[in-house]
């Protein structure tokens, strides 16, 4: 055999076993680079709010911590009525309703004051004083997160996400819950994966409080109120535990902690819903007289029948009003002929209505839409031979991220079904909410 050349490479079993494992530390090494190169920029915000009774005010305050400059600039939509006295470090510049914010390269503080009580449009529901959907005293403040924090757009460096976390200062004794667990010194998480700036949310109720906590099929059921305001802690609680299976097999996705906040006047006197949180005012009875349930009405808000369109709100108030019904009726709170008696009631306060899709959705408009979705129901189970309903519509809007408007409402039905349904065409519209 010819002897190799001098130049040639010998390749033996441990050249080749120190190149393999050279190989591997390559592809390692290129392998963590790019897992890095994916992982996301994050910056902190810290959320601060100090409850003054005193001025009737709360002291916010917002710091960011970063490096590399990963948040730019944030934006804050603010209400006159609400947000005044912007202060920051960096720079800072007012054209309202905005306020521009550019925290320095190092992070920095923006601040303002927020006037806590407001007064709800329109009054109260019912008779009574009740009319504030924001308020405080000098024994508890009710309020919601997403007022005490304005509203922010955010220009980042790509990529870049918010760890966000939620603080208070108080008057002595008083405790706090939030839709985020309960405050007490170490600052909560605020967590949203749907958002890569992320800002507190929900109902906030603070001061000297009762407070009832128990799982219910697995979620954290939470009912807090003022101590002394009368409210029915143990009744809410046992009519979520009541209904709430019932719930979550229409809505799955259902969130897995609720609070439920409750006070007496000056309070509005009915009930509002907000992100995994609710407040309904102590005087507001589990059921009326009409069979529906304010409380079981917020829920299916909170399941995710929220986000309207315009001339919609007959398909958000609707809904809420029809599973109100529904939901008692599987549940057994509520007995078929009651049930039937319920409907009937709806049908005569509806029947004078000539439009559901009017500027606001009120009793008789969501009576008459209750009507509606009756009809809808039957003619989504008639076509389908009973493989869909009504739930697998209000599911499907609940779980998207798509605001819910008529067309919308008929695209998912009719796509169930596989054609057009005549039912929608006998609804009482005008022609701009069916080009919606």
């Amino acid at each position: 055999m010819g002897s190799l050349p001098r130049n040639a490479h010998v390749f033996t079993k441990q050249s080749l076993k120190i190149s393999g494992l050279w190989l591997s530390w390559a592809a390692l090494s290129l392998l963590g680079m790019h897992a890095l190169a994916q992982q996301p920029l994050l910056y902190d915000v810290h959320y601060h709010a100090s409850l003054e009774p005193d001025s009737g005010e709360a002291r916010v305050s917002i710091r960011v911590e970063h490096t590399g400059q990963a948040l730019i600039e944030l934006r804050f939509r603010v209400d006159p009525e609400r947000h005044h006295g912007f202060e920051g470090d960096g720079k800072l510049r007012h054209a309202a309703p905005f306020v521009y914010w550019r925290p320095p390269a190092e992070g920095g503080e923006f601040r303002l004051s927020v006037t806590i009580e407001r007064e709800r449009s329109g009054g109260g529901s019912g008779s009574g004083s009740g009319s504030y959907d924001a308020f405080i005293t000098p024994q508890w403040a009710l309020l919601r997160a997403d007022h005490l924090f304005p509203a922010a757009r955010a220009r980042s460096r790509a990529e870049a996400r918010s760890r966000a976390h939620l603080s208070f200062d108080t008057p002595p004794g008083w405790s706090v819950e939030t839709r985020y667990g309960p405050w007490r010194d170490a600052p909560l998480a605020v967590e949203d994966p749907t958002r890569r700036y992320v800002r507190p949310t929900g109902w906030i109720l603070a001061g000297e409080l009762g407070v009832r906590r128990e799982e219910v099929v697995g979620r954290e059921v939470i009912m807090a109120a003022p101590q002394g305001s009368g409210a029915r802690r143990m009744d809410a609680l046992a009519m979520i535990r009541w209904t709430l299976p019932t719930l979550l097999e229409i809505f799955p996705n259902f969130p897995d902690r609720l609070l439920v906040v409750s006070a007496g006047d000056p309070m509005w006197r009915g009930a509002l819903s907000g992100p995994a949180s609710l407040y309904i005012h102590v005087d507001r009875p589990m059921i009326n007289e009409r069979g529906t349930s304010t409380l079981v009405h917020e829920l299916v808000h909170v399941a995710g029948i929220v986000h309207t369109g315009p001339r919609a709100g007959w398909i958000v108030e609707g809904l809420a009003d029809y599973y109100s019904l529904e939901v008692l009726r599987r549940a057994g709170v509520i007995s078929e002929d009651r049930h039937a008696a319920s409907l009937q009631t709806l049908a005569r306060r509806g029947e004078a209505v000539r439009r559901l899709d009017t500027p606001a959705a009120g009793g008789p408009v969501t009576a008459r839409a209750v009507l509606a979705f009756v009809a809808i129901d039957q003619a989504i189970r008639a076509a389908s031979e009973d493989r869909h309903s009504l739930d697998d519509v209000a599911r499907e809007l609940a779980e998207s991220d798509q605001t819910i408007t008529y067309r919308r409402l008929r695209e998912v039905t009719e796509s169930l079904v596989g054609h057009p349904l005549e039912v929608f065409d006998e609804l009482p519209l005008g022609q701009r909410s069916r080009a919606d």
